[in-house]
């Protein structure tokens, strides 16, 4: 049980930064759309359990050799390292979203595009990987069939979780997300990442020395 609660705090702070399925989230919300946004969540949360476990099972058959595990803390500060300066002090990439004037009823249409968002962008493996390194690597969870099997649950419960949260938020204020201020949050966690990886190189070097 505790593999799932871990999960589920990683699967929902993970999810908090800007991103193109917050943006489809929120906007669903902004136009009083909060079943589809809501199902387009659930759709990425559907594949977060698919991607971290099969990282998970597929680290857990290697990380009991400690040469391994010390590849997987090297590369995990390199991601956290290069994706927190790209985020903080490279251009931005634009986002775009495109709201439907017409949009159908019924889950099956919103929750493939939330999966289909999710899909599209190959690099959440890469994340899913990292994040398993750290939780076998630091031995936050058991190498095991049933921790991997309820942490990858409790990534998806969080991730759901957090996206009822940003449905309520937005209900609740009805917050205008200007250009501007969704490139300054996304900059804040650039530098949180970077924040990170300082922490995490220290760690490796103190160990080293």
């Amino acid at each position: 049980m505790i593999a799932f609660v871990v999960g589920f705090i990683i699967g929902y702070l993970t999810t908090i930064p800007v991103g193109p399925i917050n943006l489809a989230v929120m906007m669903k919300a902004l136009h009083n759309r909060t079943t589809h946004g809501l199902l387009i969540g659930i759709g990425s949360a559907v594949m977060d359990v698919i991607y971290c476990g099969a990282a998970l099972f597929g680290i857990s058959t290697l990380i009991s050799y400690p040469s391994l595990e010390l590849t997987f803390r090297i590369a995990t500060f390199a991601i956290f390292f290069v994706y927190g300066v790209k985020t903080s002090f490279f251009r931005l990439p634009e986002f775009h979203l495109q709201a439907e004037d017409k949009d159908s009823p019924g889950f099956k249409r919103y929750l493939l595009m939330g999966m289909a968002m999710y899909f599209s962008n190959p690099s959440f493996l890469a994340y899913w990987v990292t994040i398993g390194g750290i939780v076998h690597g630091y031995h936050l969870i058991e190498p095991t069939a049933y921790d991997n099997a309820f942490f990858a649950l409790g990534t998806g419960a969080g991730v759901s979780i957090w996206f009822v949260t940003l449905i309520a938020l937005v209900e609740k204020h009805k917050m205008r997300f200007e250009p501007v201020t969704l490139k300054r949050i996304t900059r804040f966690f650039g530098l949180l990442m970077l924040a990170v990886s300082m922490v995490l190189g220290y760690n490796l070097l103190v160990e080293f020395l």
